[in-house]
């Protein structure tokens, strides 16, 4: 049960009967990406209803960061079911699974995955009083629902579906709070990584991971540009990370650049603690579009995101002042939805993206920062650090 906290008199249209100490469900597969799209809204939620109970339903993947939010009372890990959580679904799992939610008694469940063709399905199985969610064509209907726009901005969405229970929404950013265990476990690259240079924002990073291929910007692309950044802009050097696994997406990019000496591969080697501390210490982070690109965003650190196959238009960054994205907007296949798009970093939308298109961005950006190289004001916040 949720703890008492002091906040506004709750302004919830719909539904009428809803309590100030309601028992809220919200379902959210996806990975952390898909997750932190859903965070200002969350906070929307938890300042409308601060007495509320809040429950999330989510993926073995995103449950580790959900529990750093105290918008959030308690975390599910939901079991497989197809279209919503991975695995093989197992029907005796999933009976007792839905038994135990109808005991909760939820007074509200939110659909907030996807447009509810499987996800609508399992949102009327949790036996809440009351659903809300979005529906496409082929989804079934939950209480109160909106058309699922695919080219809506995924953070948007999710504000959108407050302000129909009449839900006031100002933020418009990812949230997400670092916590100082995160720093702790960032120490623990003392060896590889002066921190102290880290924190007075003397690197740059890149991410070059990403879940698929069809997300990740060629090598040696990624090597044309960092070569010419450390050339031009006042940085010590580039911390270079990829996830788990990725090893190899870092060391590619590396092996192929003039100033490889200015690098220190992390590739694989962050926590996702680690990483998060990390980014928050940048002055600078290049990326492809992956879930990295979101911490920076809910963070703040000045950005620029290289976009494959994912369209911007639902992905990208909101704001444009620190945060900036270059993508082949041209691409054939863009808006093609369940397109097969192949496993690959040869796929259109990312072969389309030149190394001066992200120059030319990433240029506009640091300098309007004050980072170039030899000036009087990088030489002024060289000393002041």
């Amino acid at each position: 049960m949720a703890h008492r906290r002091d906040g506004p008199t709750p302004r919830v249209a719909f539904p009428q009967d809803l309590s100030p100490e309601a028992r809220i469900a919200i379902l959210r597969g996806g990975a952390l990406g898909d997750f932190l799209c859903t965070t200002a809204a969350l906070s929307a939620l938890r300042a409308s209803l601060p007495n509320a109970a809040i429950t999330l339903i989510t993926s073995p993947i995103v449950a580790p960061l959900a529990r750093r939010y105290d918008a959030i009372d308690r975390i599910i890990v939901g079991p497989a079911y197809h279209g919503v959580f991975p695995g093989a679904q197992d029907d005796d799992t999933l009976a007792d699974f839905f038994e135990a939610m109808r005991l909760e008694q939820f007074d509200l469940a939110f659909q907030w995955h996807g447009g509810g063709r499987y996800s609508n399905g399992f949102v009327r199985r949790l036996g809440a009083k009351h659903t809300v969610g979005f529906k496409s064509d082929d989804a079934p209907p939950l209480d109160r629902w909106l058309p699922y726009d695919a080219r809506q901005h995924e953070l948007l969405r999710y504000l959108d579906l407050l302000r129909l229970l009449g839900i006031d929404c100002a933020a418009t950013r990812p949230y997400l709070p670092v916590l100082p265990s995160d720093r702790d476990e960032l120490a623990t690259l003392g060896d590889l990584v002066d921190l102290e240079a880290l924190r007075k924002g003397r690197y740059m990073g890149l991410h070059a991971g990403a879940s698929v291929a069809s997300r990740k910007w060629l090598p040696e692309r990624y090597a044309i540009v960092l070569d010419r950044l450390l050339e031009e802009f006042d940085f010590d050097g580039v911390l270079v990370t990829a996830g788990p696994g990725q090893r190899e997406d870092s060391a590619a990019v590396i092996a192929r650049m003039d100033r490889a000496d200015q690098t220190v591969d992390l590739g694989g080697q962050t926590s996702l603690e680690a990483l998060i501390a990390l980014i928050e210490q940048l002055g600078f982070f290049l990326t492809n579009d992956s879930a990295p690109s979101h911490i920076a965003m809910a963070l703040d650190v000045p950005s620029l995101v290289v976009f494959g196959s994912a369209h911007p238009v639902n992905w990208a960054p909101l704001e444009r002042t620190f945060h900036r994205l270059v993508a082949n907007w041209d691409a054939p296949c863009r808006w093609i939805m369940e397109d097969g798009c192949p496993d690959s970093s040869h796929v259109p939308c990312l072969e389309g993206v030149q190394p001066e298109a992200v120059l030319a961005e990433a240029r506009q950006l640091l300098r309007m920062m004050g980072r170039t190289r030899g000036t009087a004001s990088s030489r002024r916040a060289r000393s002041a650090a």
